[in-house]
């Protein structure tokens, strides 16, 4: 991480000066929404169909206004509620219905008159349920008075079928204009495409990449499924840099990796770091070396890096990265130190700062699996140069364990068993105080009721297994959810169980 920001040679004389130079300043965020399906109830994901196999409402246009509303409450606390400058959006659905042919003007002016609230309530019909995910999120940014996007959509190729090869896309909205004619869409194996959108920065041009590759980090055969994901970018990115080596470029995504990918897993090689050319050498990449881009984790504190967890350690599988072009006195500049994770306090919990998932429970609840990263640019400055570059330091870095702390509000076991708790959405993932005798499968029973229960940082027989399949009891706090039409409670440490 640096330790000096960077040089101004310039003073600023005025407050008027001053003022000029903040407003000089955008913001990019990068967002896995985590699964933003559409209204039409075709899904292939399970999770995200109308109803359950007994018939039970799931995935309702309910729950879809819910999940745009919680997405615009998290990009409305960039630039005062306007939300980011650019939006490179990760998991969207790809359409497997037909949808109107409408373009986003064409989109916002029919609907004009009423609201994605109306949309999805009252005024619902098959024309609104054919609508793609992209644009009900388009309607409600703008229901919310956030800037007038525009956007580019990088769909799947379409199979034989008929239907998309993926069942995720790749958006990015700009509230300024974007040059559709160089939007490209590049194909990859086993993953979403690449969505490369030309942006226009008051003259300016600025490429974003946005990403989604291939899942399991920590899996060498996935990795190599990722080896070609990487090859396919930085191909593109040679044939850019090599017409012209300062274009100013941005990747970023969920690149399904971590930043030191080749220092956390012992792959032979890896597709962010050995293939792409991802480093934490940001001198390297800012003295114009266009083999290498610099990824923005380096700009964060060593052991706070972590946007989305597993197994209670956290992840950086949402990344950021630019070119060499982002640190010269032309077109667009990176603004140094400027990376950040949106921890909000709304989208996270508060015994441990992971992010609030989504869940399609009730009317829908939660945010996404990852936290959004961002990241903020200006036009260049000749008065500006970079110093205390960051430099590589995975030696320093170690495995980052999530660090649990007893929930200080609780619903008590009272108040939780005064009726039957699976019919309250007021408790859905709310933390519990309760008491329990334990199953030989490892189910808790509370009041009679059987819960299925979920430990992310431990096992549990480790911590019960002398009293499963016996009376003796034990006192818990848990969140209270549910996995796949199951109810649980989530146990995230084993502080928070002791036994009676």
């Amino acid at each position: 991480m640096k330790k000096v920001a960077l040089t101004i040679l310039v003073f600023l004389c005025t407050i008027g000066v001053f003022a000029q130079n903040a407003s000089n300043e955008y913001t990019l965020v990068t967002y896995n929404i985590e699964n933003l399906f559409d209204a039409d109830g075709v899904a292939i994901y399970d999770d995200y169909r109308t109803t359950d196999n007994d018939g039970k409402p799931l995935y309702t246009k309910e729950d879809v206004l819910t999940k745009i509303k919680n997405a615009v409450r998290v990009l409305k606390q960039y630039n005062q509620g306007k939300g980011p400058d650019v939006v490179a959006m990760v998991e969207l659905e790809s359409d497997f219905t037909p949808w109107p042919d409408l373009s986003p003007d064409d989109f916002l002016k029919k609907y004009a008159s009423t609201t994605l609230e109306q949309m999805l309530g009252d005024d619902f019909t098959e024309d609104i349920a054919d609508l793609p995910s992209e644009l009900l999120l388009l309607k409600g940014m703008v229901d919310s008075d956030m800037w007038n996007y525009e956007m580019s959509v990088g769909k799947s190729k379409v199979g034989k079928d008929g239907e998309p090869e993926t069942v995720q896309k790749t958006v990015t909205y700009s509230r300024f204009p974007i040059h559709h004619g160089k939007t490209e869409i590049h194909h990859l194996v086993r993953a979403r495409p690449i969505l490369e959108t030309w942006i226009n920065v008051k003259g300016n041009e600025l490429v974003i990449f946005n990403n989604h590759w291939k899942s399991g980090a920590s899996s060498w055969q996935m990795e190599q499924v990722r080896h070609q994901n990487a090859k396919v970018l930085r191909a593109r990115l040679d044939e850019l840099l090599a017409e012209n080596p300062n274009l100013d470029i941005v990747l970023a995504g969920d690149f399904n990796s971590d930043y030191n990918q080749s220092y956390r897993y012992d792959f032979e090689k890896t597709a962010v770091n050995d293939i792409l050319g991802s480093i934490g050498d940001e001198q390297k990449v800012a003295k114009g070396n266009t083999d290498f881009v610099y990824n923005l984790w380096y700009d964060f504190p060593v052991n706070k890096r972590g946007s989305d967890t597993y197994q209670g350690k956290w992840g950086t599988l949402m990344q950021i990265m630019i070119t060499s072009g982002m640190y010269d006195d032309e077109g667009i500049q990176y603004v140094d130190n400027s990376f950040d994770r949106g921890d909000f306090g709304f989208n996270t919990f508060s015994t441990s700062g992971e992010p609030k998932r989504w869940s399609s429970a009730f009317t829908g609840s939660g945010y996404s699996d990852h936290l959004p990263i961002s990241m903020k640019f200006r036009l260049a400055e000749e008065s500006i140069i970079y110093s205390g570059f960051s430099v590589n330091d995975d030696e320093e870095w170690k495995p980052i364990e999530v660090a649990y702390s007893i929930p200080e509000n609780f619903i008590s076991e009272k108040e939780f068993t005064s009726e039957d708790p699976r019919e309250n959405p007021e408790f859905y993932g709310e933390y519990v105080l309760a008491t329990a005798t334990v199953t030989d499968d490892y189910d808790f029973v509370v009041e009679g009721i059987t819960y299925d229960v979920y430990t992310p940082a431990f096992r549990l027989n480790q911590v019960l297994s002398d009293v499963a399949g016996t009376e003796q009891k034990v006192k818990f706090y848990g969140r209270f959810s549910q996995y796949r039409g199951n109810w649980q409670f989530i146990i995230e440490s084993r502080d928070f169980i002791t036994i009676q």
